[in-house]
């Protein structure tokens, strides 16, 4: 089926079932009260911000503030050790995926490393993932060797065949090569030296 007739189809069962009806509108009100609930959670973090002058709704909002990231990873570094759902720490944490997080990769890798919470090493895997250059190089070789980081590794593979291919021709292939057989990190390490990678 195509894209159009799933929904149309959606939409038939949506007028003519009133069985479908009843289980989409309950499925429907507990997304919302999911919704909901996060974003009662994740209020002292959005308190923290408008303190600050950074006035969002949600805290996937922040990247529609231009240049707020920087005045607001102190706050969000304050807040993703808390005490919070998942989904709170995911929103946090995805705060922190993005170049400028660079100045704090002391930090980010400090609690990358430490943190027991499954959702934050995942989150801050793949900010770290994101904000790594040519100085970051040796700790991504680092971090992809430590086996206790488990499947949040995969992050790393990315960024050091891009880095390492422009350090020197082939570093990076060569490093992800060593991967290929790896149990965690194999099916990755495969696809990208089939050449599926947006880092190419």
């Amino acid at each position: 089926m195509t894209a159009a007739e799933v929904i149309a189809e959606k939409e038939r069962l949506l007028r003519e079932d009133p069985e479908y009806r009843a289980k989409f509108e309950r499925m429907e009100a507990d997304r919302a009260q999911r919704v909901a609930e996060l974003r009662a959670a994740a209020q002292p973090v959005v308190r923290d911000l408008a303190a600050i002058g950074i006035k969002v709704g949600t805290l996937w909002d922040l990247y529609k503030i231009p240049d707020s990231r920087p005045a607001a990873f102190p706050v969000l570094l304050a807040h993703i050790t808390r005490d919070y759902p998942d989904g709170v720490l995911e929103s946090i944490g995805q705060g922190f995926c993005h170049k400028s997080a660079r100045a704090w990769w002391p930090e980010l890798k400090r609690i990358y490393l430490e943190t027991q919470i499954p959702v934050v090493r995942n989150v801050l895997a793949a900010a770290l993932s994101e904000c790594a250059a040519k100085d970051q190089y040796e700790d991504l070789l680092s971090f992809v060797n430590t086996t206790r980081l488990g499947s949040t590794r995969i992050y790393f593979l990315r960024p050091l065949n891009r880095i390492g291919n422009r350090m020197q021709a082939g570093k990076g292939r060569a490093v992800v090569q060593s991967f290929s057989e790896d149990p965690v990190l194999g099916k990755e390490a495969t696809a990208i030296l089939k050449g599926r990678s947006r880092n190419e």
